[in-house]
């Protein structure tokens, strides 16, 4: 009843989406979270509403792997655009074509991203008049509310009327309890941030972290949540929309903090909205739920040595090279001569992307391979290779890639017999090494923080819930779909599969990808 007479209310006020598909789709991302967690959540009863629909057989819930490296640009590079090589490894990197440092939540990083895989000449799940809210990459969506188009003043200034059509109309609270509710939340978020940051004498990130909480976890998803209802109504085809709030506080104060956990079961009533809303309308939508990656509690290096990761690695203390790593890395090669051949200088640059971290040692427009890498840094090598707070790393040799665990080196059909700590999952290890010579944006060395507790690894970031490394946590990620929808979305490898069914059953056949890459 709630449903239909929003949508009534909505109907008088904003003119239906021009473009039709044969079914309606919403996608709802639920950010960070792993499977496990949402199944804990199910069982101790803090998501009755997501509860109801699994143990009542309409929708079905199932693990995922989606690839690796477990972060959210490589993950929606492969659910919107369909790339298994999206070169896209991390959330920041070095990129050497620009010759700089990128980062996702800048805008016009993300902008320039999004061209260059709109460039790869990809049809996207949101051609043809789809909407996207919270995306990094706006992937042709119609509406403007993407992180890539926060890039574009002009952009914004000409869309702005068709972002606020309907939000008034669309509200499911009034204006006073709206804003009762939003200053008790801001009281609140502050003094959680000032006894955070007394707690551990660090104020680092908690003014941005502020902000989030205010600006986009309370007004920017209520704007989101609301457009979403909005368009449902007007029969827009497809919908993408990311719930971040569960991964922005996990980031800041842990995976399974009181106020992650807090996000993660408020989330419950919203989906019970948007699925009735979903069922109400003239042209139902199929929801589809789904994370991109779990979250791994990060135990700062900072906090354990007193240094940061560039100090460890370039100011260390002299330690031999192990002779076993070096006749791995050349795999029956000689072992190269020191490398003394003037070359134009470049500072190292050591991009810390949580619980992994990506080390770039030239400024060349390809990454150094491992044989080249003994000749010209063999005291890095050694410093990371013997470091007790890194579980990992990885580099290219020849064609293909190595990961250097515990004084051994290990391609990828070899991670069986590795010693790899119980936490991290072979599988994620063995597809990142497969991946990673295609993806030259990455570093030449890449480091993974070791597991040193159940359910934590070493972070090179300040943060307290780390994802896009290997762990087992944070390749368990979820995919939940409804039994009656004309698509299974069981047993996949990647997410460019993921894709790869989505556009089969919801995209029309003149919008579906013209050629695999």
């Amino acid at each position: 009843m709630w449903a239909h007479g929003l949508a009534r209310r909505v109907r008088s006020k904003v003119p239906p989406a021009a473009a039709h598909r044969r079914r309606n789709l919403l996608i709802v991302h639920l950010d960070g979270v792993p499977k496990a967690l949402l199944d804990e959540a199910i069982v101790a009863g803090k998501m009755p509403f997501f509860s109801r629909l699994i143990r009542s057989g309409a929708f079905h819930l199932e693990d995922a792997f989606w690839g690796a490296p477990t972060s959210t640009p490589y993950f929606q590079a492969g659910l919107l655009y369909g790339m298994r090589e999206s070169n896209l490894p991390a959330y920041s990197w070095y990129d050497r074509e620009l010759g700089r440092k990128v980062q996702m939540n800048v805008p016009s990083d993300a902008l320039e991203i999004d061209q260059r895989l709109r460039g790869a000449g990809r049809d996207s799940l949101l051609d043809g008049g789809g909407h996207g809210y919270f995306s990094l990459f706006r992937a042709g969506a119609d509406n403007a509310l993407s992180m890539s188009t926060l890039g574009s003043f002009k952009l914004m200034s000409r869309s702005l009327s068709y972002e606020l059509m309907g939000l008034s109309a669309g509200r499911t609270r009034g204006a006073w309890d709206f804003l009762r509710s939003f200053g008790m939340d801001t009281w609140q978020s502050a003094r959680e941030v000032v006894r955070w940051s007394r707690a551990l004498h660090d104020w680092r990130h908690e003014q941005s972290f502020l902000l989030s909480r205010v600006l986009f976890q309370r007004l920017g998803w209520s704007f989101a949540h609301t457009k979403a209802l909005v368009d449902m109504v007007r029969g827009v085809p497809a919908i993408y929309l990311v719930f971040g709030n569960y991964d922005e506080v996990a980031h800041r104060r842990g995976p399974r903090s009181e106020i992650a956990l807090a996000e993660l079961h408020r989330v419950d009533a919203y989906l019970s909205e948007l699925y009735a809303m979903a069922r109400s309308v003239e042209r139902p939508y199929d929801v589809v739920i789904l994370s991109d990656h779990g979250h791994v509690d990060s135990l700062p290096l900072e906090q354990r040595q007193g240094v940061r990761l560039e100090s460890m690695l370039f100011e260390g203390a002299h330690v031999p090279l192990s002779d076993d790593v070096a006749r791995g890395l050349c795999e029956g090669r000689s072992l190269p001569e020191p490398d003394t051949v003037a070359r134009a200088p470049f500072k190292p640059v050591v991009v810390e992307c949580g619980n992994f971290a990506h080390v770039y040692l030239s400024g060349e427009s390809e990454p150094l391979e491992a044989r080249t890498l003994l000749a010209r840094h063999p005291e890095v090598l050694a410093r990371a290779t013997r470091s007790p707070d890194i579980g990992i790393v990885a580099m290219r040799r020849g064609n293909s890639a190595v990961a250097v665990v515990r004084g051994g080196v290990y391609g990828p059909d070899e991670m069986e017999r590795a010693p790899l700590a119980p936490e991290y999952s072979r599988r994620a290890v063995a597809d990142f090494l497969r991946g990673l010579p295609a993806m030259k944006t990455a570093g030449d060395l890449v480091l993974f923080g070791e597991a040193v507790r159940r359910g934590g690894t070493v972070g090179f970031a300040w943060e307290f819930g780390s994802h896009g490394g290997l762990t087992r946590t944070e390749a368990n990620s979820l995919v939940c779909w409804p039994a009656n929808a004309p698509v299974d979305l069981s047993g996949l490898g990647h997410c460019a599969d993921l894709h790869e069914r989505l556009a089969e059953a919801y995209l029309e056949p003149a919008l579906r990808l013209r050629w695999v890459q």
